[in-house]
């Protein structure tokens, strides 16, 4: 049975989110390729591509994007694109069959009540497709959601990564930041930067709470899948509290809620110019350059007992509709967009992160973007993601009440025992109201 009223969350390429993804590991990414399907002639064929989450680009530019490389391999496949700039209730109701659906995770996941999700199993075995092309975080986190069906494979993904304005460290005489530092070590670095100075006050960090309790790195989950009742209040839980709240509670920081969103931090850091750091999604390099801001980046801080491990996957998927009519023609498609070839492309000339274990295609990290030029990207590529939260439907309530909580504590209206506490009775009451009906 479907929901009604769910909102549908931006792809995370926004502003909000910005700071909202043919080597030898990836051998048998063309096994697709060498099926009798693949070799005899076939009928043209129109795809429908619907675009979960409301695209501004036109229609040229996405077949450019998408059809223009499956036609290399498949060229009698055409896509349709089908923009949801109406909002879900109301594309539902026209009865339109698609045959891919195109979205976030965290988009696919308010989806899930619609059915609209396929499984491409069958077709997996089918063609011999090997599966172990993919770095395994980002398939548990589909058939996790998918009730254990295969729905999709992951496209691109994006990460958190700490962003530095050097200019602001070589002012103040500060080091910079290097991969591998802890969430402690931060802190240090952060308090030796928030100060006053020619009447400007500088904070040495910015991130949007949000943001982390979305992709924290302890894989928390929000909402017990098993019983629908939250599970926030946590030893873990607190121990990320503990974490990550002295950074907005440093003398000389002064935080408010408003200035907490994730669009306020990123302002600090692009525009005012005033943070000194910024944790934000790994797609901000063109921000940063249209700042001109003399800036790097380093691999996100780790976690106490976490070494190595970065935020939790956020990726974008192509999956197979339930509804399709052209379940083998779109498999074909979806295989030959993660293939090596197009994610080398797209990893080289997009900075796109790609899902693929493939090191050389992991390599060519905007290889060929003038935005990463002479950057770390080994510290945005090279850091293992942490395995996805599990997944409940009721996820997104649970991350509002967390975030205001991780709010709460950070301008002192609550301690973190307090607030762990009511943001759990207030999502398990959010829960019941849902399912009630």
């Amino acid at each position: 049975m479907r929901k009604k009223g769910l909102t549908l969350l931006p792809l995370m390429l926004t502003t909000a989110l910005i700071f909202t993804a043919c080597g030898k590991s990836g051998t048998t990414s063309d096994t697709a390729a060498n099926s009798p399907e693949t070799a005899a002639k076939k009928e043209p064929v129109t795809l429908k591509f619907f675009l979960a989450s409301k695209s501004s680009m036109t229609t040229d530019e996405l077949k450019a994007m998408y059809e223009a490389p499956i036609q290399r391999k498949y060229p009698h496949i055409s896509l349709e694109f089908i923009n949801n700039d109406k909002g879900i209730d109301a594309f539902m109701a026209t009865g339109t069959k698609v045959d891919f659906i195109f979205g976030s995770f965290q988009v696919l996941s308010n989806l899930k009540s619609y059915d609209l999700f396929g499984d491409m199993s069958d077709l997996v075995k089918k063609h011999k497709y090997d599966t172990g092309r993919f770095e395994p975080t980002y398939l548990e986190a589909i058939t996790g959601m998918s009730d254990g069906k295969l729905s999709g494979f992951p496209f691109y993904d994006l990460r958190l990564a700490l962003y530095y304005n050097k200019d602001l460290f070589d002012r103040f005489g500060v080091p910079y930041p290097k991969d591998g530092m802890t969430w402690e070590q931060l802190l240090d670095t952060a308090k030796r930067l928030t100060r006053e100075d020619g009447g400007v006050l500088y904070r040495g960090f910015a991130g949007g709470p949000s943001n982390f309790v979305a992709v924290n790195q302890f894989s928390l989950g929000l909402v017990d899948p098993k019983t629908n009742q939250a599970a926030l209040q946590k030893d873990q839980w607190k121990s990320f509290l503990d974490a990550l709240v002295p950074l907005y509670q440093m003398p000389g920081y002064s935080p408010t809620k408003k200035l907490l969103a994730v669009n306020d931090q990123s302002n600090l850091f692009f525009n005012e110019k005033t943070a000194a750091m910024l944790v934000a999604f790994s797609n901000g390099a063109p921000l940063a350059n249209k700042s001109n801001l003399n800036w790097d980046l380093v691999s996100l801080p780790e976690m106490k007992g976490l070494p190595g491990v970065g935020s939790q996957p956020y990726p974008v998927y192509l999956t197979l509709s339930s509804n399709s009519e052209h379940r083998d023609d779109t498999f074909l498609a979806i295989t030959q967009l993660v293939s090596d070839e197009v994610q080398m492309e797209r990893s080289a000339d997009m900075a796109h992160l790609t899902p693929l274990k493939n090191a050389e295609v992991k390599a060519a990290y905007g290889k060929n973007v003038s935005d990463w030029k002479g950057k770390n990207i080994a510290g945005v590529v090279n850091q293992k993601t942490a395995s996805p939260m599990p997944y409940s439907p009721y996820n997104i309530t649970g991350q509002t009440e967390m975030t205001n909580a991780m709010l709460a504590v950070i301008v002192g209206e609550k301690d973190a025992n307090t607030a762990l506490r009511e943001a759990e009775e207030q999502t398990n009451k959010k829960i019941q109201a849902a399912a009630g009906k």
